[in-house]
């Protein structure tokens, strides 16, 4: 669990990135010339009091001009458009600690014939703060009790590029760029927001004449202070993403399992995780929910940002 719980208290984890990958790579802002704003919430060790849970709501973009036409999510002709903006809100709570923040993006593209070279960039700025209320009656903090209540706001940075060419996509992430530290008021401990590094990749198959494919994925993590963790999904997906099913494995020991359907414009995802771990004897799981709404698909309701 030691890859999973610190991952998850230095930079919130999401498992449905397959349907917003925005929220691990900036450089998808706008990426194929869409609109998606997605909300999720993510609770980590289900029946543990105080278990670590994550909140989170995103919305990123393309600015398109007029002239320019869009099919399935793909830029077709012009060399405007190129631009993606993209902003990200969460609250990660993990026991008595809450971190709050919020990201702005700016991401370019570069449309080739068969590919796509995409760059982003995040500024990003969070607090962290100790929630007294939650505290057990007679329970003792040590934070408290020497009169800690706030940390000051700390500004960070994301960096990230990704390569898509037809089904296939690499890229890599660099989160907290800044490794900013602070000290807890009278203690002698210095806290690190240590440097993150995300490499994701996939691709998609068609499974012949049938109305399925599947599109198998790897994400590798890693932080400046040599904490590893990989993962490794293929999700089996019915037409256009109408309904899909996914599978995934993440080390040292977590399985998972996600359902999902779109309805219009809207895309439902539901995950359940399962630790095989010591912690399973104590824990129900995890689970998250994702809904992201998807609009774009003709270059007219971009209309009205011509005038940037």
């Amino acid at each position: 669990m030691a890859g999973h719980s610190s991952f998850a208290q230095q930079s919130p984890v999401y498992s449905q990135y397959a349907i917003n990958g925005f929220v691990v790579n900036p450089a998808l802002a706008g990426a194929d010339a869409t609109t998606r704003i997605g909300i999720s919430a993510h609770d980590y060790l289900m029946g543990v009091r105080n278990a670590p849970k994550t909140f989170m709501a995103s919305a990123n973009g393309r600015l398109l001009k007029g002239r320019n036409r869009v099919n399935n999510g793909k830029l077709l002709r012009g060399q405007s458009g190129r631009i993606g903006l993209g902003g990200l809100v969460f609250s990660d709570i993990n026991g008595l600690v809450q971190r709050v923040g919020v990201q702005f993006t700016y991401a370019y593209h570069i449309d080739m014939r068969y590919s796509s070279l995409s760059l982003g960039l995040s500024g990003a700025l969070s607090q962290t703060s100790i929630d007294a209320k939650r505290l057990e009656f007679n329970e003792y903090e040590p934070l408290i009790a020497e009169g800690f209540s706030n940390l000051t706001y700390v500004p960070d940075a994301v960096l990230g590029v990704m390569y898509r060419h037809k089904d296939h996509y690499i890229g890599i992430t660099a989160s907290n760029l800044f490794q900013r530290s602070f000290h807890f008021k009278e203690f002698d401990y210095n806290y690190i927001l240590y440097r993150h590094y995300y490499l994701l990749g996939g691709t998609t198959v068609d499974l012949g004449r049938t109305a399925f494919s599947f599109a198998p994925s790897f994400l590798a993590k890693m932080t400046s202070n040599k904490v590893y963790q990989a993962e490794i999904s293929t999700r089996f997906i019915y037409k256009n993403e109408d309904a899909w099913l996914a599978f995934s494995y993440r080390t040292p020991n977590i399985a998972s399992v996600t359902i999902g359907v779109r309805t219009g414009h809207i895309y439902i995802g539901y995950a359940y995780e399962y630790n095989f771990g010591s912690i399973r004897t104590l824990s129900k799981g995890s689970q998250e929910i994702m809904l992201v709404y998807r609009i774009g698909d003709t270059s007219k309701r971009y209309r009205w940002k011509e005038r940037f």
